[in-house]
């Protein structure tokens, strides 16, 4: 399960790079254009943030939650024995789970609700956003996999005293 978590992580870095790429090219062009010729790219702003923006905010949070790189305050933890920071991990990442989990739920209602009316951004393009409104909770349910395998990570090594390899960067994951 492990294997399949990251390796679907993976794949959503890899799409929210090709946002963050595809971000980059489109703003540039846009903004070349406007300089020089004063011709804006139709719907650029829709697309940015429905699209691209979301897609890179949201698709990466699983490998974040896999890698412990999420925000975290450690100055009362790093003062407590080890078994008890094995607990503080377990009830962060039940709370992490839960919390993804709730959130994807709410957002896969929003998704459903913009397919159904084919939502879309008027403007001198009419920009369809409802394909967009899949990668909230796409993104949200794969981060709540991802700290449901941290927790049985978490929860093995309290028991079995397992720690998992830790990590030196997101590289080398």
């Amino acid at each position: 399960m492990t294997r399949l978590v990251a390796t679907l992580s993976r794949a959503a870095i890899a799409l929210a790079g090709v946002g963050i790429v595809c971000m980059l090219v489109l703003v540039t062009a846009d903004v070349i254009l406007r300089a020089t010729v004063n011709i804006a790219i139709p719907g650029i702003d829709a697309i940015v943030a429905s699209y691209l923006m979301v897609s890179t905010i949201f698709l990466p949070l699983a490998m974040l939650q896999l890698l412990d790189e999420n925000i975290a305050v450690d100055a009362l933890r790093n003062k407590m024995p080890d078994p008890v920071k094995d607990l503080f991990d377990i009830v962060g990442h039940v709370l992490a789970a839960v919390f993804y989990a709730l959130l994807g739920w709410l957002y896969f209602k929003v998704a459903v609700e913009a397919v159904e009316i084919r939502e879309y951004v008027a403007g001198t393009w009419d920009v369809p956003i409802w394909p967009a409104r899949i990668f909230m909770p796409l993104g949200l349910a794969l981060a709540a996999l991802a700290a449901a395998v941290k927790l049985y990570q978490s929860i093995h090594a309290l028991f079995f005293g397992e720690k998992p390899a830790p990590h030196h960067s997101a590289g080398s994951f």
